[in-house]
């Protein structure tokens, strides 16, 4: 079937030089002669054109009165030697991107060569990755319905539970963009093996907490665990990245979160007091998902030997530790180039998100008191409601998941899902409705929120070297916010109880924010268009045709996916002063208790 361009396929390029001309007919002539190249390829041509200044220019520079349009280049049409296309490493300081090749695992510069993987070795892939945190997932969660057993067993107060439930939380404001530096340069399986073992060791050190009734222990396990837990969450994302880029990427993502944050909690929550009951003793609710670790431990290792044994192509990159450092200067000593290399798009995402994605976290941890002080609702019947919140996005999300593949248009789910948020917090907080009303529209809102941001952020980075560096950037902003605004809601409410008990100020305040993000919807649809070719409104085959195409021409036309040093400085000096802002608070409300 022959593909008609239309006006997103067309960029502006400007034809060779004479110069340009001429080393393409020498390098063509050498390739015949010399017979060291496979027929028709064109690296000797394109080696001549980037060595030549004037190549440079006819990429990335120059705007001329010659320009022509030039259609995009599609995968199965006419040449099949594109995809070893391989341009000098530093064309222009400004893109965003250090081309990856398939093949060996040494050979890491180059066009990514887009290899159809097949769909056995995608579910075979799958069936295990998505295993990967499942026993750190529970170990957090049986904290909620286990507090009064801690405080009697542990002999501890309100505040030490607090701490308890808190233990990841700070050093996850840093780790995760850490861990995902040294996944993208050591590769993603390594860092699975390495975080699984953090896991593992901290989930056995926090159980064996029980046989001692050791409070310290458990915190000091927590803590060890949180080196591994959030880092091996963000290997998850990209090793789906390279299964399943291009088919069903987004589907894949939604059903992690499905399985991870929803059906996950659920299976914990439901089973931790239960397991207390087990020979009468209450250590099993730790022990229970300590050896889950375990077995999870044991997945990634089966999956490490699943890479050897398939074939070499379909294999995920292990990492870049043997090309050209990315970056320059201090921080690319610091193993911080990757951070300086995400590109304009991605940061502004970061910078207008802040607070975003924590504002459904602070209604969740206040829902149930919410209900309890507006309505009288028992404290039994509230955290049933509570739960129930959890059950649409079961099913919905792998459906947005799949709508985004198919479909695309990602972004009006930002701001349908921040509408839906607001009519839930006036309801909720406002009103005298019955719970189950907000709540249930909050589900929506929950399904589609987090898989709008989770599944465009493989589009924003158009460069698969840096995918672990950015979901690590991201994880650190939602954690820094988290903490940052749950200690502002809680300052809020805290004053607002000494007048009333009220919640009033809370819900103008999470009212607020929402009603920003509503705008923020059109806003990324119209830059998207503008620095992406609306990539974020296609399906995932056709976007991924557009990333391709910006690739192939540097860039040129294509803004959101080039790095702008300024953007990255404002909203990386942004991410610092989070971070900071929330040890500060951690610290100080910690002390306060």
């Amino acid at each position: 079937m022959s593909y008609t361009p239309t006006h997103l396929d067309m960029v502006d390029t400007e034809p060779p030089s004479a110069l340009m001309k001429d080393r393409m007919t020498n390098s063509a002539e050498q390739q015949q002669a010399g017979g060291l190249m496979a027929e028709g390829s064109p690296l000797p041509v394109l080696e001549a054109f980037f060595s030549s200044g004037q190549g440079r220019n006819d990429i990335l520079g120059d705007k001329g009165p010659n320009r022509t349009t030039r259609p995009i280049h599609h995968p199965n049409e006419d040449d099949d030697n594109d995809d070893d296309e391989k341009p000098k490493e530093d064309i222009d300081e400004e893109v965003a991107v250090v081309f990856n090749r398939g093949g060996d695992e040494n050979d890491i510069e180059g066009e990514d060569k887009m290899v159809e993987i097949p769909w056995k070795y995608k579910i075979g892939a799958f069936s295990m990755i998505i295993f990967f945190s499942t026993g750190a997932v529970i170990l957090q969660d049986v904290s909620t319905p286990l507090k009064s057993t801690f405080k009697k067993e542990l002999g501890i107060t309100n505040a030490q539970y607090g701490t308890i439930t808190s233990a990841t939380s700070l050093v996850n404001t840093i780790l995760p963009i850490i861990g995902g530096i040294g996944m993208d340069r050591w590769g993603a399986t390594y860092a699975a093996i390495i975080s699984s073992l953090f896991v593992v060791v901290g989930a056995v050190v926090a159980a064996s907490s029980a046989n001692s009734n050791n409070y310290g222990v458990l915190v000091g396990g927590l803590i060890v665990m949180g080196f591994g837990s959030t880092v091996i969450q963000n290997v998850q994302s990209k090793l789906y990245v390279h299964w399943f880029r291009g088919s069903s990427l987004g589907l894949v993502i939604a059903l992690n979160m499905a399985w991870q944050q929803r059906i996950t909690s659920i299976i914990a929550r439901a089973s931790a007091v239960p397991l207390t009951k087990l020979h009468d003793w209450w250590g099993w609710s730790l022990w229970v998902p300590a050896f889950i670790c375990i077995f999870d431990l044991a997945l990634v290792l089966a999956y490490w030997w699943y890479e050897r044994i398939i074939p070499k192509k379909y294999r995920p990159k292990r990492g870049t530790r043997g090309s050209k450092r990315i970056g320059t200067g201090w921080r690319s000593k610091l193993g911080l180039g990757p951070v300086e290399k995400l590109p304009r798009f991605f940061w502004i995402l970061c910078g207008t998100q802040i607070f975003q994605n924590s504002v459904p976290q602070v209604y969740t941890s206040n829902l149930a008191d919410i209900q309890t002080v507006t309505r009288g609702t028992s404290t039994l019947a509230a955290g049933y409601n509570t739960t129930l919140q959890a059950i649409v996005p079961v099913i919905l999300t792998p459906l947005t998941g799949l709508f985004f593949d198919r479909v695309g248009w990602r972004m009006p789910f930002v701001s349908i899902a921040a509408a839906l948020y607001i009519v839930v917090f006036v309801l909720i907080g406002l009103t005298q409705v019955a719970p189950l009303v907000p709540i249930l529209i909050s589900s929506f809102a929950l399904a589609v929120s987090q898989i709008a941001f989770l599944a465009s952020i493989p589009i924003f980075i158009a460069n698969d070297e840096l995918i672990g560096t950015a979901y690590g950037v991201w994880k650190s902003f939602i954690n820094a916010n988290d903490i940052v605004l749950e200690v502002a809601a809680g300052a809020i409410q805290d004053r607002a109880h000494v007048i009333s008990k009220s919640y009033n100020n809370v819900i103008y305040l999470l009212i607020a924010f929402k009603c920003l993000q509503v705008l923020l919807g059109p806003l990324y649809d119209y830059l998207d268009g503008r620095w992406l070719g609306h990539a974020l409104r296609l399906p995932e085959k056709r976007r991924l045709e557009i990333r391709n195409h910006a690739i192939s021409v540097g860039y040129d036309g294509f803004d959101g996916w080039k790095v702008h040093k300024p953007t990255t400085t404002v909203v990386g000096g942004l991410l610092i002063g989070v971070i900071i802002t929330a040890w500060v608070l951690y610290i100080v409300y910690s002390l306060g208790d």
